[in-house]
């Protein structure tokens, strides 16, 4: 359980049968458009339109032919009856000043709520209203608790040390910190719709800790920024990899994918359907060419391609994406050449994953995937999010957040409307609160100041504030501080890259990814201070030349710390 910030917090509670927002629109009866556009023909403009296929759509103008409640009406009745957006309308009534009819959506769930603005007619205040008649919900699962509120704080208590040299004033000196999280939702308390594993007064009873993240929204949910096999879901089948190839951002995150046989060849990450099944989804990646090969593949395995819709973002102008046929769900990129684009798939409803799927698998094909040859693609700077709308690239390991260990203090509730309560938790820390959720630093000699703080192989020397990673032939080579990570743990490594020569060779980190069989994890050598993720399948740290090619590195500082 982790609470990430005061919109993170979702609560969701199981239901029977979905249903369809119905919206009502009141028009006032005469003049809703104002003087002097008043008796002129005008247009209204519609956002947060959503068809049956829970598309939304925006900026829609639809032309009034008179200043009056039914003409309005009856423009904006045009737009949401037709085929492009499938809903249902009642009759139209009065209601006092205002003429109104009930519009049914045609997606089950939880939609936008429409909004009627001005166009070329200039609405009067209150011409038009909007209500939610009965709000939108989906089969199985319904989020009923949202966090209204979320609050952080840290204290100190202060130790009196006032004496007859203190001049009159009182003196103190710092005591015991602690911190504390506290945060009020909206909650459902329907006896029809049991609430789902929220209980916090358990937490409470049981005196069990919890741990408490708060953050930055998460958005990615692949923990890695590098595309490499074997590190998180990420595997490859057929294809020549190379990692640490330069990214649409200037870092060195990126892959590039060969194929070397006739099909199939692809780089892939699979997730557990349970993570994301009946959420929202969207999935982005950036591609580009090699100079030659000017088309890839790509295919989710577990979804219907009906389900989403691809576009490009950014690029030459010139690629495209369509349905690669025969085969289906795949689809093509063509157009592609040296410059980075973004392919973005969003699914317009809540993933629906066919028959006996446990894993869903994203993939990329360098060149067509039933037709390569020799085809090369780069790729980076994968992102999966629960939202059906892709966000700007989030790097896993530039999260800003607070994290630690917390009891629950107390718990209350306060009486809402209808079925509804707000509830008021607060988390009291039992002990130190680490910011972006990172543990201490687990080395002890972080600028290279103590030789002997380290053990080194080979060539490599720990010397004048450098840890130098040296083999002039190619030979193994390393700079190493054992028994300091726990297999198993996530640790995010930092190190600054001082000075490299003209051809500085690779470094990497012995088995610093648990996987099968267990790989060395190739992290960046260029001139820079880069950030790496590990989940190692040793205790040691060790930095060592990646492959049998002569290597030079100059490290100038270095630091790991455990993700909490």
């Amino acid at each position: 359980m982790a609470i990430k910030n005061a919109s993170d917090l979702l609560v969701y509670t199981k239901t029977t049968d979905p249903a369809k927002q119905v919206t009502r629109i009141r028009v006032l009866t005469t003049d809703p458009i104002e003087v002097p556009d008043g008796g002129t023909t005008g247009t209204v403009k519609i956002n947060n339109l959503t068809n049956d296929s829970g598309v939304v759509s925006d900026d829609i103008s639809t032309a009034a032919s008179a200043n009056t409640g039914t003409a309005v009406l009856t423009a904006i009745y045009n737009v949401l009856i037709s085929a492009t957006y499938d809903y249902v309308a009642g009759a139209e009534q009065t209601d006092g000043n205002y003429k109104y009819r009930d519009f049914t959506n045609g997606a089950n769930g939880i939609v936008p709520t429409l909004e009627i603005v001005s166009g070329t007619a200039t609405l009067n205040d209150d011409a038009i209203i909007i209500e939610i008649v009965t709000p939108g919900s989906l089969a199985i699962f319904d989020p009923v608790a949202f966090s209204t509120s979320a609050s952080f704080s840290t204290n100190m208590d202060l130790r009196d040390v006032t004496n007859k040299d203190s001049g009159g004033y009182s003196e103190s000196l710092g005591g015991l910190r602690s911190f504390e999280v506290s945060t009020d939702i909206l909650q459902s308390i329907n006896p029809d719709v049991p609430l789902d594993g929220t209980d916090f007064f358990d937490k409470l009873k049981e005196r069990s800790l919890v741990d408490l993240s708060f953050s930055d929204r998460i958005r990615n949910i692949i923990r890695t920024n590098i595309t490499q096999s074997g590190v998180d879901g990420f595997t490859t089948s057929g294809i020549t990899q190379v990692n640490l190839q330069t990214d649409t951002f200037g870092g060195s995150t990126a892959s590039s994918i060969e194929s070397t046989s006739a099909n199939q060849d692809r780089l892939q990450y699979t997730i557990g359907a349970s993570r994301i099944e009946s959420k929202k989804l969207s999935w982005s990646f950036y591609v580009r060419g090699d100079g030659s090969t000017t088309k890839a593949t790509f295919i989710i395995v577990g979804v219907d391609s009906s389900d989403y819709t691809s576009k490009i973002v950014g690029g030459n102008g010139s690629e495209s994406i369509s349905a690669y046929t025969p085969y289906t769900n795949y689809f093509k990129i063509e157009g592609l050449d040296t410059t980075w684009c973004r392919v973005v798939i969003e699914f317009a409803n809540p993933l629906n994953l066919t028959s006996g799927t446990s894993s869903i698998i994203f993939r990329l094909y360098p060149g067509l995937a039933e037709a390569q040859s020799s085809n090369k693609v780069f790729t980076s700077s994968w992102q999966i999010e629960q939202t059906n709308e892709a966000t700007n690239y989030q790097d896993p390991t530039d999260i800003t957040h607070w994290q630690g260990n917390a009891l629950v203090s107390s718990v209350s509730f306060d009486a809402g409307v209808e079925d509804n309560l707000t509830c008021s938790a607060t988390f009291t820390g039992t002990g130190n609160v680490y910011p972006n959720g990172l543990g201490p630093e687990l080395i002890g000699d972080t600028g290279f100041d103590d030789p002997s703080y380290w053990t080194v192989t080979g060539d490599s020397v720990v010397e004048n504030g450098y840890g130098k990673v040296y083999t002039s032939d190619g030979s193994n080579t390393q700079i190493q501080k054992g028994g300091i990570m726990n297999v198993g743990d996530y640790y995010l490594l930092e190190y600054t890259v001082y000075s490299v020569p003209t051809a500085p060779g690779n470094i990497a980190v012995y088995q610093g990814w648990q996987s099968s069989p267990d790989i060395d994890l190739n992290i960046p050598s260029t001139i820079a201070t880069h950030k790496v993720l590990l989940y190692p399948e040793t205790s040691g740290l060790i930095i060592k030349r990646s492959g049998s090619s002569a290597t030079q590195v100059w490290l100038s500082s270095i630091s790991l710390k455990k993700v909490l």
